[in-house]
């Protein structure tokens, strides 16, 4: 018995917890501590993300935040930024799509990459996963489970037995076996009601249900599901990873919380937004005929853009082009409370010009 995917190489990338391996990228002395992402400063709030080093403590994910802290008092507790989980993980993006255009990212916490060699020249997906991994932590400084095999199915599992920071193939023709060995928890989207209904009957691993007759399965948990499960359980009828459609255009923004916020400062946010939103091209090879920064105080918006031809894909170049749009409206940088950089007009490059006339408010 294999799955209909043989033939294919897919890669899952698992990041798992990942708003606890950013804030430790972030700041590499919480490493090894325990963790808990999630709540406001005055202890209310739910857990979003806990390390595993408080989940051995009982600390869970969906828990009150006072409850967490009564199981793991000597945790650090970090309220969390949506903004740079976000920017961060657009940047997992960004580095998946470095290997191949089949990518999806059903989370924050993970990634399903096709890495099927088109030709027997094409990158060995071996190689290709390991490269990935290396750019994470290069790049990132995230750790990834990874789990390469024939169908997504295999490779989640085996990114989860790959934990933590580690590259486990399952090699064609293992498929079946490797996965019939597996509990049902492993099942994508498997109802509770349902996981409880199997084991009733005695049906505890993914081979159970996998060979398990379907009349007999149609009893357990009824005909139409019945279908459903022992596909996914024997890792077929899977979709494929669909190709990432390229951006109609790229924003990143900030809200700045600190009003103490000077000139200088404000100055490096923009040139760091513009430079962000720029690589969010690369992936796709392409280039932006418009830049645009806008500034708000309050209720008003302060909108500068420039046009670039024959197109802007150079991370200095937008650097240099997003400040010098803004250097004459910074004043007074303490009241501005957001920043956005929008990069349209996106298209095949043609040689690079550094243009900086032409600002308009």
């Amino acid at each position: 018995m294999k799955g209909t995917g043989h033939g294919r190489s897919i890669l899952h990338v698992d990041l798992d917890p990942f708003f606890v391996s950013v804030e430790r990228s972030l700041d590499p002395s919480l490493r090894g501590r325990p963790l808990v992402v999630g709540g406001n400063d005055d202890g209310s709030g739910i857990v979003a993300a806990a390390s595993d080093e408080a989940r051995v403590r009982g600390v869970r994910a969906g828990q009150p935040v006072s409850a967490a802290r009564r199981l793991c008092p000597e945790g650090v507790f970090r309220p969390g930024d949506l903004d740079t989980y976000a920017r961060i993980s657009e940047e997992v993006t960004g580095v998946l799509l470095s290997a191949s255009r089949r990518v999806e990212r059903p989370s924050a916490d993970e990634g399903y990459v096709d890495l099927t060699r088109e030709s027997p020249s094409s990158p060995n997906p071996v190689t290709l996963a390991e490269s990935l991994k290396d750019e994470l932590q290069r790049r990132l400084g995230l750790d990834a489970s990874l789990g390469l095999a024939s169908t997504r199915l295999a490779a989640r599992v085996a990114s989860t037995w790959a934990r933590p920071r580690g590259l486990l193939v399952v090699l064609p023709g293992y498929e079946a076996s490797f996965l019939a060995r597996q509990p049902l928890c492993f099942l994508p989207d498997l109802p509770p009601h349902l996981e409880r209904a199997l084991e009733e009957a005695g049906l505890l691993t993914l081979g159970q249900v996998g060979a398990c007759e379907a009349s007999a399965l149609a009893q357990v948990v009824g005909a139409p599901a019945a279908v459903r499960l022992q596909q996914a359980a024997r890792g077929e009828g899977e979709e494929p990873v669909e190709v990432t459609a390229p951006p109609i255009r790229v924003h990143e923004e900030t809200t700045i919380r600190d009003r103490r916020t000077d000139r200088q400062a404000l100055g490096q946010v923009v040139e760091g937004l513009a430079a962000r939103a720029c690589r969010r091209l690369r992936p796709f090879g392409l280039a932006a005929g418009t830049l645009t920064v806008e500034l708000r105080r309050g209720d008003t918006a302060i909108r500068r853009e420039e046009s670039v031809e024959p197109g802007l894909s150079d991370e200095q170049t937008a650097r240099a082009i997003a400040r010098s749009l803004v250097d004459p409206v910074l004043d007074p940088a303490s009241t501005v409370r957001s920043v956005q950089v929008r990069l349209s007009r996106l298209g095949r490059p043609g040689a690079q010009t550094s243009l900086f006339s032409g600002a308009r408010e």
